[in-house]
């Protein structure tokens, strides 16, 4: 939608005839139907960001970047923001699914293999065992110990994952829950940096947005505070807004959270402000934390594929010898 209406408004026609056409474009009902709303909205009087918002299927994101557009007339950036940003996360997305596809059929391949011999061929080795008056071989024993208490662990399972989500449905927007939920994210091994980076490019493009249409950049910064919602990064925003509020410079408030924004980006746009070229440095940056997500991106679906295949391995190996071994036991038994 953000894509196709950035090339309508692109091309000179005014924003109601652009969304009549963007309306009759489409194909499905319900895109239709939700468009048709947005639409009677903004001929209602409301602003175009307050209809995406009122919708309940945009993101604050989408509104909050609209609402920047709106308010400092560029809104054709906004849409170009918009449509670059969703363009890059399905990349992302399809970046690592193309990663994890192949292993995690085979996950589930091996998983089907393991029940049926669990349920169906052990237990009748079990019984040609039990009627010669010998016992399973040890690690055979224990596999089919462990299934015993896989529905215990199921159902355990099943358990914690209703426990999490009703405590997200009953405490998920109070800052406690956000700040536990956060540190957990980042403190995760490649997933903490990932999410780091993804947040870095996303605050560098709107901050970018802001300054180059001449925002203030306290009000840039409380407008960020309600666009981007990840806990550690809104209550930095509140902070440097009350340091600007006191006097103290940007760069100096943000040291404070350079856990959360790095050495490097800090540094640069200390320089930055010190030079007066906030607006470029903020691009640059941009640039180069998408690039570097990017690449990250890449490493860890190479990396991920081949670590996944070898404990895939590991565990089929495992099985096979379990299930293999009553069978060379076998004779010895019957004799």
């Amino acid at each position: 939608m953000f894509s196709e209406l950035h090339s309508l408004l692109g091309s000179g026609l005014s924003f109601s005839r652009s969304f009549e056409l963007l309306i009759a474009g489409e194909k499905g009902k319900k895109e239709i139907a939700l468009l048709n709303t947005i639409y009677r909205q903004i001929l209602t009087g409301n602003e175009f960001w307050v209809s995406l918002q009122h919708s309940g299927a945009f993101t604050p994101l989408d509104y909050g970047v609209i609402r920047i557009g709106e308010e400092t007339g560029k809104i054709a950036q906004s849409l170009l923001f918009l449509s670059d940003y969703y363009r890059k996360k399905e990349e992302q997305r399809r970046m690592l699914a193309g990663a994890l596809s192949y292993p995690l059929i085979i996950v589930v391949v091996a998983l089907l293999v393991l029940f049926f011999m669990i349920t169906v061929v052990v237990p009748m080795f079990e019984q040609v065992y039990t009627r010669m008056g010998g016992s399973l071989p040890a690690i055979t024993q224990f596999m089919l110990d462990a299934a015993s208490y896989f529905p215990a662990f199921v159902t355990t399972l099943g358990l914690m994952v209703l426990a999490l989500v009703l405590l997200k449905l009953f405490y998920g927007a109070t800052d406690g829950y956000r700040r536990l939920h956060a540190s957990f994210i980042l403190h995760l091994p490649w997933v903490g940096y990932l999410v780091k980076m993804h947040y870095r490019a996303q605050f560098c493009r709107l901050l970018h947005l802001l300054v180059s249409s001449d925002v203030p950049l306290l009000h840039a910064l409380s407008m960020l505070a309600g666009i981007i919602r990840f806990y550690p990064y809104s209550e930095s925003f509140t902070v440097m807004a009350e340091g600007l509020k006191r006097g103290e410079s940007f760069s100096a408030n943000m040291e404070k959270f350079e856990s959360i924004y790095g050495h490097k980006l800090v540094t640069l746009l200390k320089v930055g402000e010190e030079t007066n070229s906030l607006d470029r440095m903020l691009l640059h940056q941009a640039t180069d934390n998408t690039s570097e997500l990017e690449h990250a991106l890449k490493q860890l679906g190479n990396i991920l594929e081949p670590a996944l295949i070898l404990c895939i391995g590991v565990i089929v190996a495992f099985v096979l010898i379990a299930m293999y071994m009553p069978m060379f036991q076998l004779g010895q038994t019957i004799g």
